[in-house]
Order: C-alpha cells, then structure tokens, then sequence
C-alpha cells in the first residue's frame, strides 16, 4: 500500500471530511434564509420611502447597508456550495470560496460600523458593538479553517464512509423538529382568530397553508430519524428524497395560497414581495437537501461496480452535530455580544433610542435569549454549546461526556431563566400571548435535549450496505 492510498485521521473517530459537509449544508442555508429576509426588508423599505418624502443621500445609504448585506448573504451560499460540491470556473480549490466570504464579511462589517457611526451619527459604543456582532462568524470561521485539520482541504473534500447521510439526517431531525414547532405554534394562533374570521373569503387559505407545511415538516423529522435507525441508506435517501420533493412541491402550493389570501385583502407589489420572500425561504432547505443526496447517489452511479461500499462513519453523523452547535452558538452571541459591550442595561433591558426611532439594540435583544434572569446565563450556556461543538467536531475522548453536561445544563438554564415568565403564564391558560412567549421557550429546548439523546443514542454495529443496483 502507498503512502498516497489511506486517509489519514487527525483524531480517531473522525469521518475524513472532518465533518466539513454540515458546514456545508449550513452555510448554503444560512445565505439562502438571511438573503431572502434581507431582501424582502428592502423592498419593504422601498414602497414604505416612497410613499413617504425621502431623506437624500441617507436613503442611498440605507440601501447600501441592505445591498451589502445580501451580497454577503449570497456569498455565504455560495461558498458553503463550493465547498460541498466545487466549482470549476473559481480557481483555488474547496476553500476559495469561503475564504471570499470571510474576507468580504469582515470588510462589510468595518464598513457598516463605519456608516452607523460618521453617517447615522450613532453612538461609537453602538457602532462598534454592531460591528463585532456582524464580524463574530466570519472571524471564528478564519480561526476554524486555520487549523491544521481543515487546511489539508484546501483543493478537495474527500467523501466519508457513509456519504455523509447521518450527519444529514441529523441536521434533517433536529432542524425538522424546529420548524414542526414554529408551524404548529403559528397554527395555534391562527385558530385563536375569531371563528368567523377563519371562514370569510380566502382566510381559510391561511390555516390550511399550515397545515401543508405541518404535514412537509412531518415528513421531514421522519426522513432524518430513519437516517439515525437505518443501518442500510436505501430507506433513509428514499425518505429524504420524498421530504425534499414535497418540500418544493409545498412551497410552491403555499406561496400560491398566499398569493390568493393577498390579493383578496388589498393587491400590492409589497405584498407581492413578502410571498416571494417567504416561498424563496420555504424552498431553500428542500433544495439544498435534494441536491445533496442526488450528488451523492450520481457519484456511486458514475463509478458503477467500482463505487465504494457504504459503511456506518466512524463519528455517527456527531460532527455534523457540532458543526450545527458551533453555528447556533455563534449565531445567538453575535446578539449577546453586542449586549455586553454595551452593558446587560441596555437594549431591550432598557436602552435609550437615537434619531430615527428604535435603538438598533433593541433588536439585539430579541435574539439574545435572555429571558428574565442575568445575560449572564446565557452567556456561560453559550460558551458550553460552542466547547462541546468543538469538542464533538474534534470528537475529541471527552467529546459525548461534555455534550451531555451541555444538553443536561442547555435545558435546565434555559428553563430558569425562562422560569418567571413560565410561572406568570401558569394561570393565564393557552392563549395568543401565552403561545407567543412559549414558542421560542420551545425552541431553545430542542437543541440540549436533541444533544442530549443523540450523544448517547445507543449505535447499532457497523454495517455494510450497497445502495439497490439500478435496472
């Protein structure tokens, strides 16, 4: 055997791409979500300035921001889907693209600091603060990939023992359950609404555009636990093949329903906007999902009787798992960070407001998941969440004993912190309000607790499973 034919491990237990395909598959996320909402602000922004008398140069600048914010976005997509599938017509191999990225994401941040301070006339603090929360991903990614373990990817991404289908299903569970909670919160309100609201015109069109996506979101925690159960991939790509195509099929029936509900109340091209932007957000995932799996299936078709055998990766799909901790953790302290830097009183906290309206860290502050306690407990809890990714990205000896200490403290702290306005909500029954506060409650829970299990899920034996031949 030559020196050139194994795949050499930094750690044992890690699958040989490192676990770079979640980011992958993350990063292409991310970008298609964040562009499509900041594009959807600016065409808000657009027909609500032109309605009203505009203010010169400043609304120039407004646009500049939300210019630079989706390109930034665009580029986050694209370079989480060079880095997954590579590009022949960019130069510089797998990592080309994400080093753009970073470099363009620390530029726009400098610059938006720059504008929010010498244009907007914002406090320097508030500039700054800002500027640090925006260059938060871009800096931890440089440090990240700076390792050795990442650079030996600079010009191609080897594929893992099992195609990387359980780390997919992993992020397909853990997202899927997700949005099964957003959905269902939105349909509890939804039919909080007065009976007859419901049922006059094309009102109806809402909860069953709801229920369509309840249903996708169904399909879409089955395809990934399958992945987690199956030892053979045919189930799981078949199921994941099925969520990924009603998935687009749904999007495109929900943004139709939309469509019609808008047009029924008061036909508008913002209005027009808001459906493109949601079917824009609501096709992103089922599409990256999709193209993830046929590449990986086109691959074993094209080698034929050569392809590889499917084997169970040695990490069990957990790096992908802390890659997903990695960049929540970091997502939630670019608005916590900034909350810091101004002090735990501002903010929503009880910050001040500067000329032209909210204190742009009152937005800062939806984010943070403080709840009613310290900042500081949100704080700790996401310095645990980044170390135990870090740690399940290393798959390091103590990588399952630290994520189980986060999942175990991610939900108790969570709870506490939450625990107030728990208490508060107790005799209130379930109503719109109560529903509101709880959703997010929800949602910050399904990360430690899914840590918690999938961490010490017991393993079935390693398996060894062709794909079906094709006829």
């Amino acid at each position: 055997m030559s020196d050139k034919d194994p795949v050499e491990l930094v750690d044992a237990g890690v699958p040989a791409d490192q676990g770079l395909s979640a980011l992958g598959m993350l990063m292409q996320l991310a970008g298609s979500v964040f562009s499509a909402y900041v594009a959807l602000i600016s065409f808000m922004l657009l027909f609500t300035l032109g309605s009203t008398r505009g203010q010169g140069s400043e609304t120039l600048f407004i646009f500049l921001i939300l210019g630079l914010c989706i390109g930034r976005s665009l580029m986050h997509r694209s370079a989480g889907a060079q880095l997954l599938y590579g590009d022949p017509n960019i130069q510089g191999g797998r990592m080309r693209g994400v080093q753009r990225y970073i470099t363009f994401a620390l530029a726009q941040s400098a610059i938006l600091g720059l504008l929010f301070k010498f244009k907007f006339e914002m406090p320097g603090k508030v500039a700054f603060a800002i500027a640090v929360g925006l260059a938060l991903w871009p800096a931890l990614l440089a440090g990240m990939l700076a390792l050795p373990r990442f650079r030996r990817f600079k010009d191609e991404l080897p594929i893992t023992e099992d195609k990387g289908f359980e780390g997919a299903s992993i992020l397909m569970s853990v997202l899927g359950l997700c949005g099964l909670i957003a959905v269902v919160a939105c349909l509890i309100l939804v039919f909080k609404m007065p009976g007859k609201e419901l049922t006059r015109g094309m009102n109806i069109l809402l909860p069953l555009s709801l229920i369509l996506l309840v249903v996708r979101s169904v399909f879409h925690v089955q395809a990934g636990l399958s992945g987690l159960r199956e030892t053979s991939v045919d189930k799981s790509v078949e199921l994941a093949n099925r969520y990924a195509n009603f998935g687009v099929i749904s999007s495109f029936c929900v943004g139709g329903a939309l469509l019609l509900f808008i047009m029924a109340q008061a036909m508008s091209v913002a209005g027009l906007a808001i459906v493109a932007g949601i079917s824009w957000m609501l096709l992103a995932w089922p599409m990256i999902v999709r193209r993830f799996f046929s590449d990986r299936q086109f691959a074993d078709l094209l080698a034929g009787d050569q392809a590889p055998v499917h084997r169970r990766s040695p990490d069990a799909g957990l790096t992908w798992l802390g890659w997903l901790l990695i960049a929540y953790a970091t997502f939630t302290a670019s608005f916590v960070i900034p909350q810091l830097i101004l002090g735990v009183d501002s903010g929503m906290m009880g910050g001040g407001h500067h000329r032209g309206g909210m204190d742009p860290t009152d937005m800062m502050g939806i984010f943070a998941s403080v709840g009613m306690r310290s900042i500081w407990w949100s704080v700790g809890l996401l310095a645990l969440q980044g170390w135990a990714g870090f740690e399940l990205v290393r798959m390091s000896p103590h990588s399952r004993m630290i994520a189980t200490i986060f999942g175990v403290a991610g939900v108790a702290i969570t709870v506490y912190i939450n625990w107030p306005m728990m208490q508060m909500l107790r005799h209130g029954g379930m109503g719109a309000m109560e529903v509101v506060a709880l959703a997010p409650l929800a949602l910050a829970l399904v990360i430690p607790v899914a840590t918690l299990l999938l961490v010490n899920r017991k393993i079935a034996p390693t398996a060894v499973a062709r794909m079906r031949g094709q006829s």
